[in-house]
């Protein structure tokens, strides 16, 4: 592990308290240290924020951009809201405040090492982005998955206790959360944080003076958007906030982005005719440009999106599966199976089966 501070007594209690169990090097500024993750590629790095030339944060934020994914704990004096949110939002896995005592030290790091060891053994060699939706809309869920899915690996679940214990342990590169109104965004963030520690939060909120408008976002190491939020608002937060070693995602046009919206709140019913007279252009113009941009006809793009608006609710709801189909727009239960054994390689009842055992 690396050990950066600018205060060689620090320097030397670290290495006296760790060196017997780890290869511990250190930097006395950001530059040295800038070098020796490039040279050394560290497990982990024990930061502090106040140093001379370099502090911490910017420290973090050089790592961030340069794509350098190690997790950091922050072992520091500031004890501030603004300062813990800062590093936790750039990937800090854990914020330290001093003075602490060895063995909580030694807690700390080994807590961190152990998440991300496992988190690095897991995580797929090619870099997809891995994005988990929880609690959001069906239908922008589902806009979402139809829209990412070439370029991702999305999940999409229910705002549950038991949500995230059927998912893989890798590390996503960003969980997107609807709390709700009913639900506490801080206890469900804290659920998160324990399963998840390095990956970054978007958190929609209710709109200031709303219930729930307490909620600092900021002061949790996570980033808000205000609900009702727009598929728009909803891309581009994901793109900016993915983990930087994650390949970055498409970015669309705003009328690309628009089919996109109109199908989202129109599942049941999409009509070219409509699409048109909504975006004011032409569908035969609007249907090139959309496979132009996304590698996929419109047309299956409705199908998939309502094939995943469909898997929510089978797996959420007790609805019996001619009534999804007709709540997604597809023609029947027959229509939806094989809509869905199609594009997801399973059955409606398989799913729903699923879910039961």
């Amino acid at each position: 592990m690396l050990a950066v501070d600018d205060d060689p007594s620090i320097l030397d209690v670290l290495h006296l308290v760790l060196d017997d169990r780890y290869d511990v090097l250190d930097a006395s500024d950001g530059e040295r240290a800038l070098a020796l993750v490039g040279a050394r590629s560290p497990d982990l790095i024990l930061l502090d924020l106040v140093m001379q030339r370099m502090d911490g944060i910017t420290l973090l934020e050089r790592l961030r951009a340069d794509g350098v994914d190690v997790p950091v704990v922050i072992l520091s004096a500031i004890n501030t809201a603004w300062t813990a949110a800062a590093a936790m939002r750039l990937g800090a896995v854990d914020y330290v405040t001093k003075p602490f005592d060895d063995r909580f030290r030694l807690s700390v790091i080994d807590g961190a090492l152990y998440r991300a060891a496992e988190a690095a053994e897991l995580r797929p060699v090619s870099e997809t982005p891995r994005i988990v939706l929880m609690g959001c809309p069906v239908g922008l869920a589902a806009a979402v998955t139809g829209a990412l899915a070439p370029h991702a690996w999305i999940e999409s679940v229910a705002l549950d206790d038991e949500a995230l214990a059927p998912l893989p342990p890798r590390s996503p590169d960003a969980v997107v959360v609807d709390p709700g109104t009913g639900a506490s965004p801080r206890a469900i963030l804290s659920k998160i944080r324990d399963r998840f520690p390095l990956a970054p939060v978007l958190v929609l909120t209710t709109a200031a003076g709303g219930r729930g408008a307490a909620f600092d976002a900021e002061a949790e190491g996570c980033t808000a958007l205000p609900r009702p939020v727009s598929l728009r608002d909803l891309l581009e937060a994901i793109r900016a906030e993915l983990r930087p070693s994650a390949r970055a995602l498409p970015h669309f046009s705003a009328r690309v982005v628009g089919v996109m919206e109109y199908v989202s709140t129109h599942l049941a019913e999409v009509s070219m005719r409509e699409l048109g007279r909504t975006l004011e252009t032409s569908p035969y113009y609007l249907s090139r440009l959309f496979h132009a941009e996304t590698g996929v006809t419109l047309k299956t793009y409705v199908s998939r999106v309502r094939v995943e608006a469909a898997r929510r609710l089978l797996v959420e709801t007790s609805e019996k599966i001619d009534a999804v189909a007709a709540s997604v727009g597809f023609h029947d239960g027959s229509h939806l199976s094989r809509q869905f054994l199609r594009y997801s390689g399973r059955r409606p009842g398989d799913v729903r089966r699923a879910r039961t055992s």
